[in-house]
């Protein structure tokens, strides 16, 4: 049985993950900044060390679905930490592409004036850029997925999956189905893509 803690529940992909595991042996532990009991996900902030260190008892695999802009360099900062004073290794971190200057020219000139730079914490890819950047320089056996832009048709596409993290990205825009799907087999298979960073497209 492997024990799972989602940082993150409410959000979209996690809620697409959470059934996709169902009927495997998975024990799945749901957390986010607003709790929901109603769905079973109880409260954690995950900026807390201490109260995250005590969430990750008996945990195997994080998979950490944040998306709070403006906090994600500070959550990896904790998660990192609270991951290492627990003895969990497995990390699975969701981010966006362009978090290495990797978009083309065309797509980043569109989105550095509406999401800025990666060398500017205080804007949003700089501040993803930043989170990248204290995973990879930790000990944790993570795996970063960088999503191209999402949709939210439920399709299941056939992904382009790029790991070299500064090849331009290629592809199109990818749904969120086809994302928690490749959530879900890396869960499953949490030996895959080990200190990798994943690039996700349709193809």
């Amino acid at each position: 049985m492997t024990k799972l803690l989602i940082l993150g529940a409410n959000g979209q992909i996690a809620k697409l993950v959470v059934p996709m595991l169902a009927n495997t042996l998975t024990e799945i532990k749901l957390t986010s900044l607003h709790g929901r009991p109603d769905k079973n996900i109880k409260s954690l902030d995950a900026t807390n060390e201490n109260t995250l260190a005590q969430a990750l008892k008996d945990i195997d695999i994080v998979y950490a679905n944040i998306g709070a802009e403006g906090r994600q360099k500070v959550v990896a900062n904790s998660v990192v930490n609270a991951m290492h004073a627990a003895g969990v290794k497995r990390l699975i971190w969701i981010a966006t592409i362009g978090v290495y200057d990797e978009l083309p020219d065309k797509t980043r000139d569109i989105w550095s004036n509406v999401l800025g730079t990666v060398n500017n914490e205080n804007t949003y890819i700089g501040d993803q850029a930043a989170a990248v950047a204290r995973i990879e320089a930790s000990q944790l056996d993570y795996t970063i997925i960088r999503p191209n832009e999402l949709l939210d048709d439920n399709v299941m596409q056939q992904v382009n999956i790029q790991t070299d993290r500064h090849e331009k990205i290629v592809g199109n825009p990818v749904t969120r189905t086809s994302v928690a799907e490749f959530i879900t087999k890396l869960i499953l298979n949490p030996t895959d893509y080990i200190k990798q960073s994943v690039a996700l497209s349709e193809k």
